[in-house]
């Protein structure tokens, strides 16, 4: 949607589709890895490897970056050609959920980078499909409590199912979050993309405590914050962009059943249901759409 929109730098025109798995039906003379009839997820990113980025190891942060699906033809086709070392085996999974391993390895990159200490209480805003994986990965990743913040009764639903202990609209938290956790939380994901909900969130990050900017906010927006109380409490903001190595780690997970994306995924569309699928999201009336190829034409 952030592409669609034009909140994200895309090559348009170009075939969408950054988060998804399918059936190998052909390889070239040189490959060795993947076999026909292999079924895979795929790693969006084609670093340079060139840039000083690519060189330290930091890919996804490649001054030459492309993608599947953002800057080169991605998944909503029927075939897509992808590099041999973009696919990564997904035996043990359906479709619908080895398409779901992109935006989990995303957010899986983000708590690497932000660290989750056992026991800690943790905040999630925004209960989008991105945010209910936070809230299962923050309780995998050992926090004691994780509250859900969104404007949606029906996702704060779904939050409820996926293990948050409190679910709260945005104003019943903001009278109440003193309550829940006193001195404020150890880590806030913002997980909505909204402006005003990075300014809450930094409001109620506890001193010593993580702020994790994930949602893609408008690349033009600003947020008003004090910058005496991220040095007084010593609160550290972290971004998180895109995906890296994460992608085994997303993989087990899904195919032990430890993050659960099922219930997630509200619609599967035809691919001629690419029009509908932006309705459906662009009026909030689903979680995740997948638009699935008819096998076989």
């Amino acid at each position: 949607m952030h592409i669609f929109e034009g909140d994200f730098p895309s090559n348009l025109p170009l075939i969408p589709g950054h988060e998804f798995a399918g059936e190998v039906v052909e390889v070239g003379r040189k490959v060795r890895s993947v076999k026909v009839g292999d079924f895979v997820a795929v790693h969006p990113n084609k670093p340079c490897l060139l840039c000083d980025f690519c060189r330290e190891g930091s890919e996804h942060l490649c001054e030459n970056l492309q993608a599947y699906g953002v800057h080169i033809p991605g998944g909503f086709a029927q075939f897509v050609a992808v590099k041999e070392t973009n696919v990564y085996k997904a035996e043990g999974l359906t479709p619908l959920q080895a398409a779901w391993a992109e935006p989990l390895s995303c957010c899986l990159h983000g708590l690497n980078k932000v660290g989750v200490k056992s026991g800690e209480k943790a905040l999630v805003i925004g209960c989008g499909p991105i945010g209910l994986l936070f809230v299962q990965l923050l309780l995998v990743h050992g926090a004691s409590e994780v509250v859900a913040v969104d404007l949606s009764k029906e996702r704060l639903s779904v939050a409820k199912q996926m293990g948050a202990s409190v679910t709260l609209q945005p104003d019943e938290f903001a009278s109440s979050h003193k309550d829940i956790a006193p001195n404020g939380f150890a880590l806030v994901v913002e997980a909505s993309g909204n402006p005003k909900a990075v300014e809450l969130g930094l409001k109620v990050v506890r001193a010593g405590g993580r702020f994790l900017q994930f949602g893609v906010c408008p690349t033009e927006a600003t947020v008003n914050f004090s910058p005496f109380a991220i040095y007084r409490k010593e609160i550290t903001i972290v971004g998180s962009f895109s995906l890296g190595k994460e992608m085994p780690q997303a993989l087990n997970l899904l195919v032990s059943g430890r993050v659960k994306v099922d219930v997630l995924t509200t619609h599967q569309l035809g691919l001629e249901g690419f029009g509908e699928a932006v309705k459906l999201m662009r009026e909030a009336k689903s979680l995740k759409v997948q638009l699935l190829p008819n096998s076989g034409s």
